[in-house]
């Protein structure tokens, strides 16, 4: 707490002080260590006004595009001298050379980008940014055209005028005109399409698995293509691979054998643009891996089933059934340059060109940069006259080798395919050029002894590879020359112009090549390096890791050689690179983090080889960076490190080995403290499976919700064989949902697979992605229809039977039929509405920042107004409130003053199922806090663009206009258990009716839970009649206190109302009600009439169970309780007495146990009611909800997940790309 206290106090010292220099302190604790990282502010205040009076006026430049090139550019400018605005259509930079990954999982799609207003931010909004797509260049006018890109009602197009223009679009995937590429297949160039795949990928494994389909309908959904044997196409083909093997195989075991990955490329090779070497080997590998590899094919068209190859070797057409195609054979240019570049004249050109200098060819004060350009090299033979001319000084015309050494450094820098044919040739010197036919030095040459030197140096031109490495340095290069304009244009300092006089003033642009790498997957990759190297195998994996996760933000520090430790190491990962080395490093850590889906390894899985990638995660992957820097040090001390962990892990390497090699035994997870004799044994025995004669209850589970997944994970007994159906393949823990609205938590750190929770368990659970449409109860079956928007070639729709049915299929937002708000509104009740949500808040920010709005526009844009009071809607407006103050205001400048926050609710306070006290802290909260509360206020209709309220004191109506509204007001039932209920004469309720038993009321074998159902709780005035004659054994019409002590416990349990209307009464048991009777003056016995006077007012005491999680979850565990133990409790009936029948129910009644309830306000405060009628509020609630909510995960991956999005969010903030 000391430390903490420390870095609080500083912190809050440099956060008051705007002008200071911040620093970041790193101190080591054993010896002196020191890091210091400082970045300073400008003042913004009189005196760096008055400096700004002063300066010119600032030349205009605009940036087109955020990809590598513009972010690079964006990043290294001066820009004391420019007036700079970016366009784009992607608010954020994404490192697309982990795309792959992404499709498969590897890497989250959140881990590998940086919103861009992130990194221009620290420019004091000197560097505007506008969400919007350029439509078209103006070169004449020096305009551009941009429309915003976001689906609202503006549609605006505005101009924006330049003095200088950087296009840096990128590309578009090149599909050369094949049909049906742009219907059926997928690109991988963008986030978004990363995610489409990931998607696509988890669809085919869902319909492969679906009934009713033939084994070449399942082989056809299982069969990846991949067209395109480029480094993205192999590296996918080997992510898709990998994701397969190492995880789905797991989830789907029956249709492991089924799936097949083929690879289709044109040329004769796999990564053609790599060496030989690596070509081969990658070709092999994917024959040993199961990749199918088809070179010399080219596709032909692409059908929804089925695409046409033409071998071009016997000129033969063959058709390929596949289930989903990758689409990555190069680029083209985009339909916005094409425009351009037939303004200037570039229209019988594939790309738009420019000079060495990244200037477009033909366009003054334009550039042109990355993919979307190529650099028109300019040829010696072209100029050799005018070099000739200028070397050649004293006008002799013949050229002496003095003379020639006087321009060789200009003709080098100028023309560099001159220095590539030195060394193709194996030539020591330019002078060696001169030399005649038979090597002899020649003192001079004249002009076509000099041409005949040079002809053929131009065979060595090459066009740059349209690489994010390319981008990148053509960024770099370009902000560089931007920087020094006005010092080159006084000093020039690049090559002379030989059709010129004088000297350019910069040096042109020279691409440095550094390597490049092709992930074959198994942990295996190859790596080209400078100087024609070569490396492949485990080892260049590890490489690629550290070369991916580097960047210059990356601080290694070393104490002096003097100091008692030999060296300190802090390795600061900021940002992206912390999340993807904590994703890349967990994915191979003991706690094996899968591919969504996360487990305890056991020796089942755990092999010898498992635990040398464990040790290399520990020890060669955190430290590789360090010891690429510490240089001879890390010599002597990695085989220190390599010994000692050899020797630690030798004891599980045989203890896993034996494990490995004998199945049945029980598995064991020994941990050994290191300093003393602590020992931790942890044992898992899977059961034998063995054949069973007796037929199997067939159990289907509808939903995959709270209460759906709870009866899931306690179902223990093997005397079921269980479906379940859910059109979500995965459990969300939905009480934080409100936090991934703003990402303060990522939505994938709060799913789990259904899949991964039932495999683990030792009963027969099968998993149908599929959604119930009809419940027949005559003959026990449920109707399903497939939900995925996919061509399916098989039933689309099947039935399925069951012996008990469990309905968990929760409930959807009720709208009380108000008009507009199904259209206008967003809810929250599932991810994909928290997902939508956090897009819509950047997509206002965004909006409200283009130019040419009013004010009284932008203020529109920027309200957002919640609609209901409950718990959902308070922590989501408090989470909303946060976001925008901590984050967006400082990304958005310009509008932060704008946003406003509204909540509205119909009764006179916001959580009224709460204490009061909490109530009104939470109302003098919002208010402090600037969030506007309207309480007693009814929504009557919502438009595109305003919300209209009823005032239920006065009746006014009033319109309020605003940006977003979200709509959290309660719960529905879905349509099909409406049809149901109608179908079992259920049709005056709201929700489904069960009794005390969660049994379906008028069905003896159907179960409802969660928030589809209520318990319709037996009254006890209904039975008192009943009652009595059970307590009255001897008939005498009476009863006395130990008749009724006899049945006193099995009331107290059929009726807990009664056990309630004691507790308020303050009575001890129901005798003390008896005796406050009139019973007490009529003697020691009552009759029927005293006896329901006693118990008249009990049922008062009975309420409805809220539609919460807790609810669902232990309705879910007490079913699955009740499935686990019922052949024992039918012969043996533990339940309360049947006052209706003979005998007891087999079971106890579901009685819910309040855990208490949390409110988090924003501002890192919370209030929480817990048992007993406790209240908490303050910031020690909010971290008591902090340790609540992560223990209550769903699995050991969402709880590590979890807390590592909320210590991201502590470090770095909340990410606002808008992907």
């Amino acid at each position: 707490m000391t430390i903490f206290s420390f870095f609080s106090g500083a912190s809050r010292a440099l956060g008051s002080s705007s002008s200071s220099s911040k620093l970041l302190v790193i101190l080591s604790i054993s010896s002196g260590g020191l890091v210091a990282y400082s970045e300073s502010q400008t003042d913004a205040g009189a005196q760096s006004a008055e400096i700004k009076q002063k300066e010119p006026q600032k030349k205009r430049v605009v940036v087109l595009g955020t990809g590598w090139a513009g972010t690079s550019f964006l990043k290294d400018l001066d820009i004391s001298s420019y007036d700079v605005k970016v366009v784009s259509p992607r608010n954020y930079f994404a490192f697309t050379p982990l795309l792959p990954s992404v499709t498969c999982g590897t890497v989250e799609a959140r881990s590998i980008v940086e919103p861009i207003r992130n990194i221009i931010k620290k420019r004091n909004g000197e560097i505007q940014y506008w969400e919007a797509e350029c439509v078209k260049i103006d070169a004449a006018n020096k305009k551009i055209r941009c429309r915003s890109v976001i689906d609202n009602s503006l549609n605006e197009e505005f101009l924006v005028d330049y003095d200088y223009l950087v296009i840096a679009m990128g590309a578009q995937v090149n599909t050369f005109n094949t049909p049906g590429v742009n219907e059926h297949c997928h690109f991988l160039k963008e986030i978004e399409d990363a995610q489409k795949i990931r998607r696509s990928v988890i669809d085919c494994f869902e319909r492969a698995v679906l009934p009713d389909l033939s084994d070449e309908e399942r082989r056809r959904n299982l069969h990846f293509v991949i067209v395109g044997g480029g480094p993205t196409g192999v590296e996918f083909a080997a992510e898709l691979h990998d994701f397969i093997l190492e995880d789905l195989v797991k989830l789907y075991p029956m249709v492991k054998d089924l799936v097949k990955i083929t690879v289709i490329q044109s040329g004769d090779h796999i990564l053609n643009m790599f060496d030989e070497r690596i070509s081969s080997f990658a070709e092999r590998k994917f024959g040993r891996d199961g990749i199918e590899v088809q070179t010399g094919c080219r596709v032909t068209g692409v059908s929804d089933k089925a695409m046409t190859v033409k071998v071009k070797s016997k000129g033969e057409i063959c058709s390929v059934p596949y289930g989903m195609v990758v689409w990555s054979t190069g680029i083209v240019t985009r339909p916005v340059l094409r425009d351009f570049m037939d303004q200037i004249g570039q229209n019988k050109r594939h790309v738009l060109t420019t000079n060495e200098w990244l200037r477009v060819e033909g366009c003054d004060g334009v550039y042109a940069l990355g993919d979307c350009a190529a650099v028109a090299q300019r040829r010696v033979m072209e100029d050799i006259s005018t070099i000739f001319k200028t070397a050649d000084k004293d006008n002799s015309g013949t050229l002496t080798v003095k003379e020639f050494q006087d321009v060789i450094d200009d003709i080098l820098v100028r023309y560099p395919q001159v220095e590539l044919y030195l060394k193709n040739k194996h030539l020591n010197d330019v002078k060696d050029l001169l030399k005649d036919p038979q090597g002899h030095e020649r003192k001079e040459v004249d002009i076509e002894g000099f041409k005949s030197a040079l002809r053929h140096v131009d065979s060595q031109m090459k066009s740059l590879p349209a690489t994010a490495q390319v981008a990148a340095q053509q960024g770099a290069y370009l902000s560089s020359c931007f920087s020094r304009r006005q010092q080159c244009q006084e000093t020039p300092e690049g090559p002379l112009r030989f059709r010129d006089s004088g000297r350019h003033h910069f040096r042109p642009f020279r691409y440095k090549h550094l390597g490049q790498f092709a992930p074959l997957g198994g942990e295996q990759a190859a790596a080209e390096l400078p100087g024609d190297w070569v490396s492949i195998g485990h080892s260049t994996q590890w490489l690629w890791y550290s070369v991916y996760a580097s960047s210059p933000a990356v601080l290694i520090v070393m104490l002096p050689p003097s100091s008692p430790v030999n060296f300190c190491c802090c390795l600061f990962f900021w940002g992206t690179r912390y999340i993807v080395i904590l994703k890349q490093w967990t994915m191979h850590s003991p706690m094996k983090v899968e591919r969504d889906t996360i487990e305890l390894q056991n020796g089942e899985n755990l092999s010898v080889d498992d635990l040398h990638i464990i040790l290399s995660s520990l020890f060669k992957f955190r430290w590789a960076s360090v010891i690429n820097s510490i240089g001879p040090w890390a010599v002597s001390i990695g085989p220190i490190l390599g010994w000692f962990a050899m020797r630690t892990f030798t004891i599980f390497e045989r203890a896993f080995k034996a494990f490995r090699d004998n199945p049945s035994l029980s598995k064991l997870m020994v941990v050994c403290t290191v300093s003393g004799g602590g020992l931790l044994a942890f044992a898992e025995t899977r059961p034998f499976s063995g054949s069973d004669s007796v037929p199997k209850k067939k159990v289907v589970v509808l939903g995959t919700g709270w209460a759906g997944t709870s009866f899931l994970k306690n179902l223990k007994s093997s005397t079921f064989e269980v479906q379940v159906v859910s059109p979500r393949n995965y459990f969300a823990f939905t009480p934080l949902l409100p936090s991934v609205t703003c990402g303060t938590v990522e939505a994938r750190s709060i799913v789990e697979p259904i899949r991964n929770i039932v495999r683990k368990k030792g009963i027969n659970i099968e998993f149908k992605e599929a959604e119930c449409y009809k419940i027949d109860t005559d003959n026990n079956k449920v109707y399903c229809r497939s939900g995925q928007d996919t061509n399916l070639g098989g039933e689309e729709e099947f039935s399925v039977d069951y012996d008990y049915l469990v309905i968990a299929m929760g409930a959807r937002s009720n709208t009380f039929n108000t008009p507009g708000v199904v259209e206008n509104c967003h809810f929250l009740k599932e991810v994909e509405d928290a997902q939508r949500i956090r897009r819509t808040v950047i997509d206002c920010f965004e909006r409200a920042s283009l130019p040419n709005l009013s004010e009284e526009e932008r203020k529109r844009i920027l309200h957002f107004v919640v609609v209901g009071g409950g718990p959902t809607g308070v922590e989501f407006a408090a989470e909303l409130h946060d976001f925008v103050l901590e984050d967006l205001a400082k990304l958005y400048p310009n509008v932060k003053n704008l946003a406003k926050i509204t909540l509205l609710e119909a009764g006179d306070h916001i959580l009224n199922m709460f204490d009061k006290r909490i109530t009104a802290f939470a109302e003098e909260k919002f208010q402090r806090d600037g969030i506007h509360l309207k309480t007693g206020s009814m929504v009557i209709k919502v438009d595109d663009k305003h919300i209209s309220t009823k005032e239920r004191s006065t009746g006014e109506v009033s319109e309020i206009p605003y940006g977003m509204v979200v709509w959290s007001t309660g719960i529905g039932t879905r349509p099909v258990i409406m049809d149901f209920m109608k179908q079992i004469g259920q049709t005056n309720r709201r929700a489904l009716a069960t009794d005390e038993w969660l049994r379906v009321e008028g069905c003896n074998n159907i179960y409802a839970l969660g928030d589809c159902a209520t318990i319709n709780q037996r009254k006890v005035m209904e039975d008192i009649s009943v009652i009595f004659s059970k307590a009255d054994k001897n008939n005498s019409g009476t009863l006395n206190l130990k008749d009724f002590q006899e049945v006193i416990d099995d009331i107290c349990e059929r009726y807990p109302q009664v056990g309630l209307y004691l507790k308020k009464r303050q009575m001890r048991n129901i005798a003390d009600l008896l005796k406050s009777s009139q019973a007490e003056k009529q003697g020691t016995e009552l009759d029927i009439a005293l006896f329901t006077s006693a118990l008249s007012e009990v049922d008062s005491q009975m309420k409805n169970l809220p539609a919460t999680a807790q609810v669902a979850a232990q309705q879910g565990q007490y079913l699955a309780n009740c499935f686990n133990r019922m052949e024992e409790c039918e012969r043996n009936p533990e339940g309360p007495l049947r006052f209706r029948g003979t005998g007891r129910h087999r079971f106890h009644p579901f009685r819910y146990k309040h855990l208490g309830q949390f409110a988090p306000l924003g501002g890192e405060q919370a209030a929480a009611q817990l048992p007993g009628d406790w209240v908490s509020i303050g910031q020690s609630t909010q971290w008591l909800w902090y340790s609540v909510y992560a223990s209550k995960q769903v699995s050991w991956r969402t709880r590590a997940l979890v807390v590592s999005d909320w210590g991201r969010r502590f470090i770095f903030g909340r990410d606002s790309s808008r992907i």
